[in-house]
This record gives C-alpha cells, sequence and structure tokens, in this order.
C-alpha cells in the first residue's frame, strides 16, 4: 500500500487488526544524512536536526503498536547514526523491561585503514517485546563434527553400536552426567547468538532488486523464522524493496506491507506477484 503509515494503521484497524500483528519489522531511514540512490529508484534520509528524526521514530512506534499481539515482537533496523538514541526511545514506549535483544549484523566488504574510526561493518537490529508472554522459537545454524569436537575439546567416545559421544555436564563436579551423540548434536545444529555474520547482496546476485537500502534475503529469513510461527502475521510498515514480506509468504506467514516511496511499491509488487502465483 502506498500511503503515510497513520493511514496505513487506520485501514487496518478498521479491518479489525488490532493486536493482531505478531511481528512487525522496520527498516527505517538511519539518519545518515544522505540521498540513497542506485539502479531501481532513490531513498531521502536528511532530517533537519535529531530530535526530528528522533520524533518521527517516536511517532511511528506509538501509532503501529496497538496493531501488535500482546505476545508479539518489534524489530527496528538501524545502525551506529542513531540506534543508542533510539534503544532509549524504544525502552520508554515498551518498557524496559521489555527490550530482549540487541542483535548485530555483521557483514564482509572493503575494508580500509583510517584514522578516524575503524571500518563499520555492521548493523543492529533492536527487539522489543509487546509482554513478558512473547516467546520467540529455537533457530539453529549448522557445524559439521570437527567444529562440534573441537569446541567440546574431550575425549571421543565409542559405544557398542559404533556411535561417537562425548560427555555432558550439570555443573561444576558433575562432569559426566550424560551422555551426548556426535550425530544428534550435529544434525540439531548450534543455537544462534545476537551476533549473525552474513553477507551483504553481491552486485551479481539474483535477489537484487536496484533498490537502495535492500537487505538480504536470507537475513529476513531468520528473522521470520525466530520471531513468528506459520500462519502468524508479519508486517513492514516501510517494506522499501519487499524482501520482509517475500521472507514471510515464502514460509507461510500472512504479511501486510506498504511504503510511500513509488519505486519501493513498484518493486514490492513485482516480487511478492512472482512469489504467489
Amino acid at each position: 500500500m502506498r500511503a503515510p503509515v497513520a493511514d496505513q494503521v487506520r485501514l487496518l484497524t478498521r479491518l479489525g487488526f488490532q493486536e493482531q500483528l505478531q511481528l512487525v519489522y522496520t527498516d527505517p531511514p538511519f539518519f545518515s544524512g544522505k540521498v540513497q540512490r542506485a539502479d531501481a529508484g532513490e531513498f531521502m534520509d536528511r532530517w533537519a536536526t535529531l530530535p526530528s528524526y528522533l520524533e518521527f521514530i517516536r511517532a511511528y512506534i506509538v501509532s503501529i503498536l496497538p496493531l501488535i499481539s500482546p505476545s508479539g515482537f518489534f524489530v527496528l533496523h538501524c545502525d551506529y547514526h542513531a540506534s543508542h538514541y533510539i534503544k532509549v526511545l524504544g525502552d520508554s514506549i515498551f518498557g524496559y523491561e521489555n527490550f530482549r535483544n540487541e542483535i548485530i549484523w555483521h557483514y564482509t566488504g572493503r575494508r580500509q585503514p583510517a584514522d578516524l574510526h575503524i571500518n563499520r561493518k555492521h548493523d543492529v537490529l533492536l527487539v522489543w517485546a509487546r509482554s513478558s508472554a512473547s516467546r520467540m522459537h529455537a533457530v539453529s545454524e549448522p557445524w559439521d563434527r570437527e567444529h562440534y569436537l573441537r569446541m567440546k575439546r574431550q575425549q571421543l567416545q565409542v559405544d557398542e553400536d559404533g556411535r561417537e559421544w562425548v560427555w555432558g555436564h550439570k555443573g561444576r563436579g558433575q562432569s559426566h552426567a550424560y551422555r551426548i551423540y556426535v550425530d544428534e548434536a550435529v544434525a540439531q545444529g548450534r543455537a544462534i547468538d545476537s551476533v549473525w555474520d552474513m553477507p551483504i547482496i553481491g552486485i551479481s546476485a539474483k535477489e537484487r532488486t536496484g533498490y537502495p537500502t535492500q537487505k538480504p534475503r536470507a537475513l529476513l529469513n531468520r528473522v521470520v523464522e525466530l520471531f513468528t510461527a506459520p500462519g502468524q502475521w508479519v508486517a513492514d510498515f516501510m517494506a522499501g524493496s519487499g524482501t520482509a514480506g517475500e521472507a514471510a509468504w515464502s514460509q507461510g506467514r500472512p504479511v501486510y506491507l506498504g511504503d510511500l516511496n513509488p519505486d519501493a511499491v513498484a518493486i514490492t509488487r513485482r516480487r511478492m506477484a512472482r512469489i504467489s502465483q
């Protein structure tokens, strides 16, 4: 939908979406002071003052708050320009006790020597729960046998059936409490932490739309998987190139998308039409 966020919220309210959105993901302007340009559009990120920018973020969060489920989550994507201010602002709205995580998206890219600051190669995803009832879903990343055994740093055991295992422990003095079978541990994967190493979108990547500020599908796939279950609503009121929508719909989540930028709306419509066929 191409409309200001307030109009989008009013529409969803009339349609009965109060407390229905399990996840609201937002990738707003970053207060970068730039006009982001790419092959398929441009994105204005210039503000008169920092207070005016923060008021924009505050008004946005307050407007969409009634639509978030009591068990839902709000994820705001930002970077070093204003993340520290937005964290305090979000805590004042959701409550300090409902802040769940600061997720670091660390990406690769060209590095150069500098004398003012080291290379900035990460974004921040700030995560607030709507209430204490909000629960995430277990997400693991793959690892291989060698990595697992290096991490455990234990003597490898083999049982009577030829299966490899190592000792699990329950704490100090209980180091041989139970068996952990290596094949099961590797198959289960390693629980993710708050630093996500994921590459940015390559110049020749098939998923590249040409829209500035486009985020990689792998990043949004994980966000959707972590904070929602199939069938739960996902919304992005500043959808940009529509990556959150594509990630949600492809994983069985209904999705609402909106943006003011006509280039963003056109790209999002094409992407969603392609995966909905």
